[in-house]
């Protein structure tokens, strides 16, 4: 699969936030219906000044772990990275420093692709290995968020942390 990394210091990702669970794939119509209420709302344009650091776009993040009784609860972003202040309206999260595996793709394929890297990406790959675990049981165990970065147009990047094997 076509892929870069990149390494990325810790960064700061600022916007609005949703909490869900994995819990009967709750999470898989959740964070879609958040875009939908972001974007009708016209509430991303808040965000778009806010953009002047890798990753560059909007960026869908599922951080893991934040409730220590149910590995299946997670928060969802819908945010920008920045080094900005945080406006009033808005909530911050830091992402670690981590190694990304980066998966160019588009708004289509996006959901294949982030099938792929779990099922036959990171088994195969010789070199690394998933930070986060847990895909196939809903419970997570996480170093970092996984992210969606939206580009131009159709244009779309699948974030994951990784190490070296």
């Amino acid at each position: 699969m076509e892929h870069r990394i990149v390494e990325l210091e810790e960064f700061k990702l600022v916007g609005f936030k949703k909490t869900s669970t994995n819990e009967n794939m709750q999470g898989m119509t959740e964070c879609p219906a958040f875009w939908n209420e972001i974007f009708s709302s016209g509430k991303q344009e808040a965000l778009l000044p806010l953009i002047n650091r890798e990753p560059f776009g909007l960026i869908g993040a599922s951080v893991y772990n934040i409730d220590p009784a149910d590995a299946k609860k997670f928060d969802y972003y819908i945010g920008v990275a920045t080094t900005a202040p945080t406006p009033e309206e808005l909530v911050e999260v830091k992402v670690p420093e981590n190694t990304w595996a980066v998966f160019p793709c588009t708004r289509e394929t996006a959901g294949k692709v982030q099938f792929a890297i779990v099922k036959d990406w990171a088994p195969q790959s010789t070199e690394y290995e998933l930070v986060n675990t847990g895909y196939m049981t809903g419970e997570m165990s996480s170093g970092g968020p996984d992210m969606d970065v939206y580009g131009r147009g159709d244009e779309v990047e699948i974030w994951v942390p990784v190490k070296k094997k």
